[in-house]
């Protein structure tokens, strides 16, 4: 496990977060998930690949290594009540930042973000429940397709694919967390 981004970290809106980055991992929400007693509230976890990635009803997500934003949010101690606004929270911030690229995103139920007709983004949110009002965990996976332009048979697209211009990752993974946690800790 290694500590990530500590220069940005000082400059991000909420001081306690915080990032790890690890090059392969099966998928970032089994990690969070797995490892949720030890790790703090507000861990984010950013990867360049994820072996077994997956997404809603036991949907596999498959990225391209290193080409887009794979990262999970660790939130504990979360009111039940709260999730709704969670959840709300999540895809006005995507909604928000893939604005800045002068895309149309649209949210299309359960959890994908489209452009264009086109999965653009894969959001994934898992909960343990800790009693009858209040989650022990609430995890948040997030795939945001960047620079990838080949999808097989998959109606999807990237930011690269639509803007025809080539992304920094670790650029835009600070702006993306910068929003989501500006909204989340207001």
């Amino acid at each position: 496990m290694v500590n990530w981004l500590v220069k940005q970290q000082l400059v991000l809106p909420f001081d306690k977060l915080k990032l790890i980055y690890l090059k392969e991992v099966s998928s970032t929400n089994d990690y969070l998930i797995l490892n949720h007693q030890k790790l703090s509230n507000y861990t984010v976890l950013r990867t360049d690949y994820q072996t077994n990635g997956r997404g809603q009803f036991l949907r596999t997500w498959t990225s391209n290594k290193s080409e887009n934003l794979l990262f999970s949010i660790l939130l504990k101690n979360i009111l039940i009540i709260d999730i709704d606004n969670i959840k709300k929270i999540i895809i006005e911030s995507i909604m928000e930042f893939l604005s800045k690229y002068n895309l149309k995103p649209k949210f299309k139920l359960p959890n994908d973000i489209l452009v264009n007709n086109k999965k653009i983004v894969g959001i994934l949110i898992e909960t343990l429940t800790k009693s009858h009002y209040e989650y022990k965990y609430v995890v948040i996976g997030i795939g945001i397709n960047i620079n990838q332009t080949e999808f097989n048979d998959l109606i999807a697209t990237s930011l690269k694919l639509e803007t025809k211009k080539d992304y920094n990752l670790d650029d835009l993974f600070y702006e993306i967390l910068t929003i989501i946690f500006k909204k989340l800790t207001k």
